[in-house]
């Protein structure tokens, strides 16, 4: 039982490393920053990181950057970023689940909703 519990965790991560997401990671320049093995560098560490589990919080970073971090949103599509976020939630000892263009698209509607609301506010405080 524990040869097969082996073999399929390794089958597994095969297939995230075979996937959309492995490859438009590594395009993407991701892979410059968070490494291969997603251990970091220049950037976060992606390995064992439980904000990962946070899917929302995944796609945001994706769609706007952070510090150093470039935003991908008027780059990638929402089947991209889906993508890329669910290999980096299920490698590297991560196990967070998959990512719908579906939960992409209502992440970018929901910042775009709030920017508007924070536009509106800043024009009427002048």
């Amino acid at each position: 039982m524990l040869v097969l519990s082996a073999a399929l965790g390794i089958g597994s991560a095969l297939a995230q490393e075979n996937s959309p997401g492995a490859e438009i990671y590594k395009q993407s320049t991701c892979v410059v920053c968070h490494g291969g093995l997603g251990t970091g560098g220049f950037g976060p560490k992606l390995a064992g990181n439980p904000m990962l589990s946070i899917s929302q919080y995944v796609i945001a970073q994706i769609l706007i950057g952070r510090g150093q971090m470039p935003p991908f949103g008027d780059k990638l599509s929402d089947q991209e970023i889906a993508a890329i976020a669910q290999y980096i939630r299920n490698s590297w000892g991560n196990n967070f689940g998959p990512v719908s263009p579906d939960q992409v698209a209502d992440t970018r509607n929901l910042m775009k909703r709030a920017e508007e609301t924070a536009t509106r506010v800043s024009q009427a405080q002048q």
